[in-house]
């Protein structure tokens, strides 16, 4: 008995080759190099209505809970912070300015890996790259996360006139921006959330005692990141260390792992 396939191999081998026409192909090349090759430029409204629909199909991926779970933390940060204020206390020693940074770096360390990415495949079909999706969720959650608390701080210095809304601003946004880069960039790195998120919650920790000057040693040698002449410092590590995450995450392509 002949197999499924044979009948359909002959009847394909029975097809005759087709026949070129030299002057048709003539004719067609002809056509072809008529046409005019002029790229097309983009103008600026088309690269903002690019970015506004890659940050609205981002905005579908993080998982709710990520937006509701930082805003409750941080306004019960602002509730214990305007019910226990003292003058005497700095503001980089508030209860919101050491939880603010913690929050969103959390947040941050979820964004990368498969797991994250359900509808992989047909992100990676699109002519999007991968390192521009990634910082679009970053864009993402760094302004929500920046809308609260700027949001917090203006309400604390309503409350607490003491309070000095510059310095309050600083005192958080600095720590925020580099504690989120380092979230980013370990979960690229190591290619698991949850060890960027326990490497930065030690951390953090760390210098949450040492403000709250717990007698360790260890402690004590630890660099005070809340001091306010390393906000400079803070925001350049920050950036250097999103680059450099970027670059990974396009270089090493993992997004097909």
């Amino acid at each position: 008995m002949k197999p499924p396939d044979h009948d359909v191999r002959a009847f394909l081998d029975s097809w005759p080759a087709p026949t070129v026409d030299p002057a048709a192909q003539a004719e067609l090349l002809r056509r072809l190099q008529a046409i005019p090759l002029t790229p097309m430029r983009p103008t600026v409204r088309f690269n903002v209505r690019w970015a506004r629909l890659i940050l609205r199909a981002q905005f579908r991926l993080v998982h709710p809970m990520t937006w509701t779970a930082s805003a409750l933390i941080v306004a019960l940060g602002v509730l214990v912070t305007a019910t226990l204020y003292q003058p005497s206390i700095s503001a980089s020693d508030l209860p919101f300015v050491l939880v603010a940074p913690l929050v969103a770096a959390v947040g941050v360390a979820f964004l990368y890996g498969v797991d994250n990415d359900p509808p992989l495949e047909l992100q990676l079909s699109t002519p999007v790259s991968p390192h521009i999706i990634l910082l679009a969720r970053l864009a993402l959650l760094y302004s929500f996360n920046l809308g609260l608390g700027l949001v917090s701080s203006l309400a604390l210095a309503t409350v607490h006139a003491e309070l000095s809304l510059t310095p309050l601003i600083l005192a958080w946004l600095a720590p925020m921006t580099a504690l989120s880069a380092l979230a980013f960039l370990l979960s690229v790195v190591v290619f698991d959330p949850l060890v960027s998120v326990l490497a930065c919650f030690a951390l953090w920790c760390s210098q949450v005692a040492r403000r709250a000057e717990i007698a360790l040693p260890a402690l004590r040698s630890l660099p005070d990141l809340l001091r306010a002449d390393l906000y400079p410092v803070m925001f350049l590590a920050g950036a250097v260390a999103i680059l450099l995450a970027l670059w990974l995450a396009d270089r090493e392509q993992r997004w097909s792992a």
